[in-house]
């Protein structure tokens, strides 16, 4: 480790040796030029130990200086406040968690032949465990949901395994429900009459559109509005073509079309996942009046841990007028949406395209790349069937399950102001195609056989595993070798079935397995058969 350099004669501090050991050395190497009547250089010396003191401290600096240099950057920053406040400046904001939704049937006993309300934030749970805690979901629509049970079949519910119940009758997923909980009309702070206020909610994972925001007044005033920002220094429409936009919905998250006089606000979310409602100057955006509660009803949840698998929501958690008829709930089909907040490197690689694209949608690729911007969308795929039509082919994050009527909603909502105001979006479900893989393994004496086999299979899921999974891939046989053939313990391995579950031959004459452009291979559990043979 060179600390000491010789230029024009001359000894120099070399300062890219920047740790401690470095900077002992290199103070310690200039006693003798400096001070050479000192000769002590034992730690007990009292000069050695502030040189040690001084290292110590510029190592520190230094590590400072390193950070402050990267997190100057969007390409090598790594604190997620960084890299939030750099995607400011071209106006990307990184999508939080995504929650999950699903659909679950009502189960009532056969003489109950009522209409069932079902109300906005009646709750419903799955049963916690100790690999899993108890996730709640919600009817989160303002409309209720009226069910007449009489419609129903009689003795026609069944349990999760499929065996009937008698005396019961089931209306099959009728109640659409999202993962989260609600709080409401919680009071986030007083207002100053001051400019740029900001009040943080109390909780953290805030699910945006859920955000209720009420300022409360002597005479009550309607909620006041979200806004993606809350400057735009002139106008680009006239008062009736605004009015008609707001109408229809095209701008109310996305343009800051706003005044002194309008009740707007923006939301910041932190790096710690908690969020800030921030009101205008009066200029940009309405203060609110000095000495009044701001009061905030809305959402928190999401995250992949809400894709829960089929029959694991039946409990009903509050929901009175449903226990008091005894009524039981259940999920047919898994959850699915549910996505984590965006990570810094999805960030880093998705807010270029963003900025390429202006926020419109007009080419495939467009439309493509805003779809997955949308939290809970896994893979979109677009295309064009006539001259104002787009396909758009969407797998929600999850296992492989079709995108739900309400990420279908939310979906076509977003697009409304990216879109070109002559298209027309339709959102389709890709075509999963199950594998089929049956694999012979053989196994080294001492290895227990069973663990050689689970590794084995875990080794093909990851493989195949859904998140990595895309449209019109092709899957080679050589692969599910090289993963097998790598795992310790593992003697041979012979692939007697790598097929498509619609294809009548175990093995392509090639070796390949090809999706066409609308199909997404999908690995179940069920198909993948692992024979080990030999080992302990």
């Amino acid at each position: 480790m060179t600390t000491i350099k010789l230029r024009d004669s001359r000894l120099a501090v070399d300062y890219m040796a920047r740790d401690y050991d470095s900077f002992r050395r290199a103070l310690l190497d200039l006693i003798p030029e400096k001070i050479p009547e000192w000769t002590d250089r034992s730690e007990a010396n009292l000069g050695v130990a502030l040189i040690e003191l001084f290292a110590y401290m510029a190592d520190i600096l230094s590590y400072y200086q390193d950070r402050i240099a990267n997190e100057a950057f969007l390409s090598t920053a790594r604190e997620r406040r960084s890299v939030i406040e750099h995607l400011k400046l071209i106006g990307y904001e990184m999508a939080p968690a995504a929650s999950a939704a699903a659909r679950l049937s009502l189960i009532v006993a056969n003489n109950v032949n009522e209409v069932v309300e079902v109300r906005k934030g009646d709750q419903f749970s799955t049963s916690s465990t100790k690999e899993r805690k108890s996730m709640t979901f919600e009817y989160t629509e303002e409309k209720p949901l009226l069910i007449d049970t009489s419609t129903a079949t009689p003795d026609s519910a069944t349990r999760p395994d499929g065996s009937p119940m008698k005396g019961f009758k089931e209306v099959r997923d009728v109640i659409p429900v999202r993962e989260g909980k609600s709080i409401v009309n919680e009071v986030i702070g007083v207002s100053t009459g001051m400019p740029n206020q900001r009040f943080g909610l109390a909780k953290a994972r805030l699910l945006r559109n859920s955000l209720e925001v009420n300022v409360e007044t002597p005479v009550p005033t309607p909620p006041w509005r979200l806004r993606k920002n809350l400057i735009l220094s002139h106008r680009a429409f006239n008062p009736d073509e605004l009015a008609t936009l707001e109408y229809q919905e095209r701008i109310s998250s996305t343009l800051a079309f706003t005044r002194g006089t309008e009740p707007d606000y923006a939301i910041e979310t932190d790096e710690n996942e908690f969020s800030y409602v921030v009101f205008g100057d009066g200029q940009y955006g309405l203060i609110p009046e000095a000495n009044v509660r701001i009061l905030a009803s809305y959402r928190v949840g999401g995250g992949a841990a809400g894709n829960v698998a089929s029959g694991q929501i039946k409990t009903i958690a509050r929901a009175p007028q449903l226990q008091l008829l005894g009524a039981k709930v259940v999920n047919r089909s898994p959850a699915s949406g549910g996505a984590e907040r965006e990570s810094i490197d999805q960030a880093i690689k998705f807010a270029p395209t963003l900025f390429a694209s202006m926020q419109r949608a007009v080419t495939a690729e467009d439309y493509e790349a805003q779809a997955k911007l949308f939290p809970g969308v896994s893979k979109a795929r677009a295309e064009s069937t006539n001259w104002n039509t787009v396909k758009l082919y969407i797998a929600p994050t999850g296992n492989g399950e079709a995108p739900s009527d309400i990420l279908r909603n939310d979906l076509l909502a977003y697009f409304e102001d990216k879109r070109m105001i002559t298209s027309i979006i339709e959102i389709e479900s890709p075509k999963y195609v199950s594998l089929e893989i049956t694999a012979e393994i053989g196994v080294l004496p001492y290895f227990i056989r069973e663990r050689v086999q689970s590794a084995a299979e875990t080794a093909v899921k990851q493989l195949f595993d859904f998140e990595d999974a895309d449209f019109k891939q092709t899957l080679y046989l050589s692969k599910v070798y090289e993963a097998l053939e790598g795992l310790e313990g593992v003697d041979y391995v012979v692939v007697s079935r790598f097929r498509r579950s619609d294809f009548a031959q175990d093995i392509p004459s090639d070796g390949k397995v090809v999706m066409d452009a609308n199909e997404i291979a999908v690995l179940q559990p069920e198909d993948l058969l692992i024979d080990p043979k030999g080992g302990i």
